[in-house]
């Protein structure tokens, strides 16, 4: 990737009207291999980095808010001031905007690593109150038959373009190398986190230790869903074959009986149908029929409406005659209102000609008046013409002495104004000079009471930590540790043995309970067969259904004949008796009664034993549902059993004697074994605050120590700053003193040239005042060329009018004419008019005669009639429309009702052949039978299916989940909490990778030094080739030396970040005030060979006249005065 061109317009303090532009391929930037950008403090240097990063990303380094952060609101308690209610939040990149202006923008091109040429933009919008939002654009350019292009593309693809995102981006391109500074002097345990921020990937594991323990988690959910599901399979296992198979057999007999109920009830409602549909049919006749006389009825009430549309179709040519006679009637009387107003037009017009022509003579005499005048005035305006060329050369000659009196007082001024400036230079230099030298002593006074400070502070922080140090000798972590575990582990296991010790009591008595339950239920089961074997339904149907037939020969008609032909004494043909008691109708009704009353009894007695059968049916069944979940869940309290007994044997032991089975007794050890798992964790707390204090303490005497070595540099640093600043004030003074005599003879000399001009400019404006009467006397307050202009204008326009008016008189001559001619015409259609009507009225009188001599009409028609029907306004179209419409329905009615007819008579024919009431009986009869227990037992039987199948695949399953989970808890002890263990061992080697590419680096500026790593750590030292390889700590560095391993640390970064992409600009935010010349002349030689050695081209953003005086090519960011306001300025230009 390259820079080719950044375009800036109103961005911070770059406010140049027409904008700012830097070209990196051109020019002075373009022909030198580094190139610095200076400026004073708050002049805008950033911002062009800032411009850069918003072009690209709209992020930069002073508006670093991520997409989708919240911005950084100040927290306002109350109510917010008017100008804090659209002030932006100090993290919005639009705060770039210079204040005061309503819109700024970032363009970069540059060429990106595909060869493409494209320009990246930013836009900004401050409308009326409030920010619009960003805009962002990104346009490929090239080029077509010579002329340039521009298409545009998607700017979010920008990260792709480059190769890089912001952050990898910052690192690559913008080097800030004092965040390496402070990851060399950081201690080991806080450097593994300086590292990830400058590599950028603190999030990635935290990501992936999170990653880690979300699959752990997953894992073992996994694995108690398979289990759980396991266990849910089992219970609905039938483990007996014997009562798989009698199931199977109860099943297939209830489908049976199902099966026939289902087919007798399709037929009773297939039967009940024939009876709905009859209802219907029947309902559906008594509408139709009352449907058909509404249609009658309807039609017959529009009879008078029909009579007169049949009136008016006969007589459509009459009414037509009359309405010709009448249309000829109207179009005569309108003509004659036209010829009317036509003759009063005329008459108008003959009027305003006779007008017209007494103006046309006015204006020719006024014509004449205006050429008179012209000739008149002409010398006077030929004269006043000469004169005003005159005033003319003295008004520049006026204006000329005014701009010379103009300069030279302003030149007085300037004397005046310097002459003061002098004065007040003098006596600000000679404070200055008195200040710095007050300012040195105090200075040197302060850095020598500090000094004495902070070497007490380092000589009091080394003998506490000494102290603190001392005290965790002979102190073994590893062996807190294991006896903090070992307490740990032993209060688990008490706590596992009480849960198996009480779930074992508890399943036990369940047990028990149940055994009980399935013996009480077992013997109930057996008393109600013994009932149910007592009872004697099957006799009394039996006796039943032979006293009822019995009662049917008795009661039948037969009989009843053949009992009342029956004579006492003579023998019965049937049984031979000549004794017939049952002759006797009496006695034959009570015996028929008492035989009735026997049969009411017997069905009494029977529907009570099927009653109370039914009744024990149900309960023996209840009972057996309920030895069946009995026995089940007896079978899994034993597995229970089982499995607990199998986790008590593999429970740890104490000591060399396992747990006992006494609850109580185990209940009893919890309070002492938690208070060794009390004592375990303070110990080894105890040691961990003892190691906190003692890293604080470290931490703290190396932190007086490095802050007295700051110090002494800033101290040093600041002395020799004073001194220059009161050589600087003495050499000040002595120039301004100096400069005194010549402003004050520069001063006299432009008084005198003032008094000069002021004279000449009075003599030339008496001169125009002299000018300027002559002119009046000859033609008064006018120009002469405007007087002479509205005379001549005068007398053209008088003449114009003279031909207009001849215009308006032919016009109105034309206008005459042509109303006379249709007049003519007019009169001559009022002729025509009249016959048509009369003979229009001729035909109407036969046609009503014609018509009347018809013996088929009903009535006889006068002229009267026909005038009333061409008057009429019935809707003939809707009347007829009705008309069709009622008698279309009349035929679709009577239609319809004779088809439901034919369709109930067919219907009819096939009526079932029982009433509606017993199939009615027999459908809630059928209806009413339950199929709960086929239902049951099917299901029953699906559950063992599925528990069959989802067992045999479950096993497998629950196998797989139970390696992974083990396997996925491996991995998360691995990597420890929040993953730390293996953040610290990934920047272990990211450290190396880090340290090889920076000793590349460092080499090139300075072959004394050398980084190493100390073996599987975050540690780091420096080898010394100049003191025999000596090996250093990094807090022994000098400035320079810090600066030289930082820098070399930044690029290193810089080329590792960027991977396998180039990128041919580099900017680094310096820190060489630290540096010597030698080392200084030797890095900026270095960072030169990036041009050649990595394609690179530097820029230095420098905060030190020593660098800027060494890099020559620079892009200088100018102050306009105390505005705030700065531009760009590119040396050498």
């Amino acid at each position: 990737m390259k820079f080719i061109k950044l375009e800036i317009l109103n961005l911070a303090s770059l406010d140049r009207e027409e904008g700012e532009t830097i070209h990196f391929t051109s020019g002075a930037l373009g022909e030198s291999n580094i190139f610095s950008i200076v400026g004073p403090t708050g002049s805008g240097k950033s911002t062009i980095l800032d411009a850069i990063c918003l072009a690209l990303y709209n992020r930069a380094p002073r508006y670093p808010r991520k997409k989708g952060d919240r911005n950084q609101n100040i927290e306002i308690y109350g109510t917010p001031e008017e100008g804090e209610r659209n002030r932006l939040a100090p993290t919005d990149s639009r705060n770039i905007l210079t204040r005061g202006r309503k819109e700024g923008y970032s363009k970069l091109t540059f060429r990106a690593n595909n060869g493409l040429i494209y320009r990246a933009e930013w836009y900004v919008r401050f409308q009326r109150v409030k920010y619009e939002n960003v805009r962002t654009a990104l346009y490929l350019l090239g080029s077509k038959e010579g002329r340039p292009t521009e298409e545009e593309a998607d700017w979010s693809t920008l990260p792709e373009l480059i190769g890089l995102d912001y952050d990898q981006f910052l690192r690559t391109v913008l080097i800030a190398q004092g965040s390496f500074a402070n990851f060399l002097t950081a201690k080991e345990n806080e450097r593994y986190e300086l590292l990830e921020k400058l590599i950028g990937c603190e999030e990635q594991y935290a990501l992936i230790a999170a990653g880690i323990k979300q699959q752990r988690d997953l894992a073992q959910q996994a694995y108690q869903a398979v289990t759980a599901d396991f266990a849910a399979f089992e219970k609905d296992l039938i483990d007996s074959e014997e009562e798989l198979q009698l199931l199977a057999d109860r099943i297939k007999q209830l489908e049976e009986e199902d099966r026939k109920a289902k087919a007798e009830l399709s037929a009773v409602t297939e039967a009940l149908a024939w009876y709905v549909t009859d209802d219907q049919q029947r309902r559906n006749i008594a509408r139709y029929e009352e449907a058909f006389l509404g249609a009658r009825q309807r039609l017959y009430a529009i009879k008078g409406d029909v009579d007169r549309l049949r009136l008016h179709d006969a007589t459509l040519p009459a009414v037509d005659l009359y309405k010709a006679m009448r249309t000829a009637e109207r179009n005569r009387a309108r003509m004659g209102t036209e010829l009317e107003r036509i003759t009063k037009q005329r008459t108008e017009k003959e009027r305003l000609l006779e007008e017209e022509n007494r103006r046309l003579t006015e204006l020719t005499q006024m014509a004449a008046g205006a050429g008179k005048e012209v000739e008149r005035m002409k010398p006077h305006i030929d004269r006043a013409r000469i004169i005003k060329g005159e005033l003319a050369a003295a008004s520049l000659s006026v204006k000329e002495k005014q701009e010379a009196q103009t300069v030279a007082e302003k030149a007085i001024q300037k004397a005046d104004q310097q002459v003061a400036d002098n004065a007040a230079a003098i006596v600000k230099a000679e404070r200055k000079q008195k200040k710095a030298e007050e300012s040195l002593t105090v200075l040197r006074k302060e850095v020598e009471a500090r000094s004495g400070q902070l070497a007490a502070a380092v000589e009091t922080a080394t003998a506490a930590y000494e102290k603190e140090r001392g005290k965790a000798d002979g102190m073994d972590a590893l062996a807190l540790q294991e006896a903090k575990s070992k307490a740990e582990h032993r209060q688990h296991n008490l706590k596992e043995a009480i849960r198996i010790r009480r779930a074992m009591m508890t399943n036990q008595q369940a047990l028990d309970k149940g055994a009980e339950t399935i013996a009480t239920l077992t013997d109930r089961n057996k008393a109600i067969e013994a009932s149910i074997a007592q009872l004697t339904i099957e006799k009394l149907s039996e006796e039943l259904e032979t006293l009822r037939k019995t009662h049917t020969l008795m009661t039948s008609d037969h009989w009843e004949a053949h009992r009342a032909g029956l004579e006492e004494g003579a023998a019965c043909p049937l049984c031979g008796s000549t004794h017939h008691p049952y002759h006797d109708q009496q006695v034959f009704a009570s015996v028929v009664s008492e035989f009735t009353q026997l049969i009411e009894d017997k069905q009494h007695t029977l529907e009570t034993q099927r009653t109370e059968k039914e009744k024990l049916n149900r309960e023996k069944s209840q009972n057996e549902g309920r030895l069946k979940s009995l026995t089940e869940n007896a079978r899994l309290l034993t597995d229970e059993q089982g499995r607990l007994e199998k986790e008590w044997g593999e429970l740890p032991t104490q000591g060399t004697t396992g747990w006992s089975e006494d609850v109580e007794e185990l209940l009893s050890m919890q309070e002492t074994v938690a208070e060794a798992v009390v004592k375990a964790s303070k110990a080894l707390a105890d040691y961990n605050t003892l190691v906190k204090e003692i890293d604080r303490l470290r931490q703290a005497k190396d932190l007086a120590t490095e802050a007295q070595g700051k110090y002494q540099q800033q101290a040093d640093q600041q002395v020799k700053k004073a001194e220059t600043l009161c050589a600087e004030a003495q050499a000040s003074l002595l120039t301004e003193r100096g400069k005194t005599d010549n402003l004050v003879k520069q001063q006299e000399e432009k008084r005198q040239a003032l008094q000069q001009a002021t004279a000449a400019w009075e003599k030339a404006v008496a001169e125009v005042r002299e000018k300027e009467a002559a002119i009046k006397a000859e033609i008064g307050e006018m120009d002469p060329n405007a007087l002479e202009q509205r005379l001549t204008k005068a007398k053209a326009e008088a003449d114009e009018a003279v031909v207009k008016q001849g215009e308006v008189i032919g016009k109105i001559r034309e206008a005459i004419t042509g109303l006379v001619g249709r007049m003519e015409t007019m009169a001559k259609e009022m002729d025509n008019e009249q016959k048509q009507h009369d003979h229009a009225r001729q035909q109407l009188a036969d046609w009503i005669a014609a018509y009347n001599e018809d013996s088929s009409h009903p009535t006889l028609l006068s002229l009267d009639d026909i005038a009333r029907l061409y008057a009429a306004t019935d809707p003939w179209e809707e009347i007829r429309e009705r008309l069709q419409r009622l008698t279309e329905n009349l035929t679709k009615t009577e239609t319809t009702l004779q088809n439901e007819r034919r369709t109930n008579i067919e219907h009819q024919q096939k009526r079932p052949d029982r009433d509606k009431e017993v199939l009615l009986a027999r459908k809630a009869e059928l209806e009413g039978l339950s199929s709960t227990e086929l239902t049951d037992a099917k299901a029953r039987m699906q559950r063992h299916e599925t528990a069959k199948q989802r067992m045999g695949a479950l096993f497998e399953k629950r196998q797989e989940a139970e390696q992974r989970k083990v396997e996925w808890e491996q991995i998360a002890d691995a990597i420890g909490s929040e993953g730390r263990t293996l953040r610290k061992i990934a920047q272990c080697y990211t450290l190396r990778f880090l340290i090889e590419h920076a000793n590349v680096e460092i080499r090139k500026f300075n072959s004394r030094y050398e980084l190493m790593q100390v073996r599987n750590s975050l540690g780091i030292r420096v080898i010394d080739h100049d003191r025999a390889d000596d090996v250093r700590d990094t807090t022994s560095l000098s400035g320079g030396e810090t600066f030289i391993v930082s820098l070399g640390l930044a690029l290193g970064l810089s080329a590792l970040s960027s991977r396998n992409l180039s990128f041919e600009n580099l900017f680094i935010d310096e820190g060489f005030g630290t540096l010597d010349p030698d080392t200084l002349s030797t890095v900026i030689d270095a960072l030169a060979m990036l041009q050649s050695s990595q394609g690179k081209k530097v820029g230095v953003i420098s905060h030190t006249d020593t660098m800027s005086e060494r890099i020559t090519t620079q892009i200088r960011i100018v102050k306009n005065g105390n505005t705030g306001s700065s531009h760009i300025e590119i040396y050498p230009q």
